[in-house]
């Protein structure tokens, strides 16, 4: 993959990151997790840290996300695991066996 091809794909990456947190942050608001948003909004610090080959996290990031709850984060990766199925489009499976 050229080097400007990556970047594009770096960029589209990112910035469906960021769409999925405010989206995820808006649905949280809605199901009565209004403290849930503007934990998931700081973890925009985290979003160049979010793709492969990405160096260490800043404290910025590591912040946010030790801000995060427990119920908020689980809450938050079963809307992510739902979306695959309520958009007609294969589960990912990220299991090595």
């Amino acid at each position: 993959m050229a080097p400007a091809n990556a970047a594009a794909v770096v960029h589209r990456a990112l910035l469906a990151a960021c769409l999925i947190l405010l989206v995820l942050g808006g649905v949280a608001a809605q199901r009565g997790g209004g403290e849930c948003v503007p934990r998931l909004n700081r973890l925009l610090a985290c979003r160049a840290y979010a793709v492969p080959g990405a160096p260490d996290p800043s404290p910025d990031c590591c912040s946010a996300l030790s801000s995060v709850s427990h119920d908020c984060a689980c809450s938050t990766m079963g809307i992510i695991n739902s979306l695959p199925s309520r958009c007609n489009v294969a589960p990912v499976n990220c299991s090595s066996a």
